[in-house]
């Protein structure tokens, strides 16, 4: 089987949501978490792909975040890429990087609906209740809270009506 045609088979079981499948096509490929400078375009995207399947297999989150980063560098252009480096940073508990990641993406392919999903996944935090102090300060948190509550009674209240 050649180089290119497993490739193709990692990324579409990665796109079933079947990742082991994926992870393990990619380790024919590539051989570890290092992977080899890409010979070509598919390539390039197969790293994306197996930085992905690291992350959320293996729980290599810094060696699937270079590899996902290599990736953007190569093919900026490609939005998967985008999505990917995003769901390895959320994945890796790094939120402020994944949003980041995202909105870069956005920038350059606002109607790429994967990506709007994906933002649209993360959500948005609103600002603190009381700015000038850390969002973790118990007034904050407890104002958040309320503020919270509040929402979730507005809601129901407009359900039931």
């Amino acid at each position: 089987m050649t180089i290119n045609r497993k490739i193709d088979e990692g990324i579409a079981a990665v796109k079933e949501e079947d990742y082991l499948r994926g992870l393990t096509a990619f380790y024919d490929v590539y051989g570890g978490d290092d992977p080899p400078p890409p010979s070509n375009t598919k390539a390039a995207t197969g790293m994306s792909y197996f930085g992905l399947c690291l992350a959320l297999i293996e729980k290599k989150y810094k060696a699937a975040i270079e590899l996902c980063k290599r990736a953007v560098a190569l093919q900026f252009y490609n939005p998967d890429h985008w999505v990917n480096l995003t769901r390895v940073y959320a994945a890796a508990g790094h939120r402020r990087k994944a949003l980041d990641a995202v909105e870069t993406g956005l920038k350059q392919h606002p109607d790429y609906e994967p990506l709007v999903a994906i933002r649209h996944t993360l959500g948005v935090r609103a600002r603190p209740p009381v700015p000038f102090l850390d969002r973790s300060h118990p007034i904050n948190v407890t104002l958040g809270q309320a503020r919270h509550a509040k929402k979730i009674a507005e809601t129901e209240g407009r359900r039931r009506k």
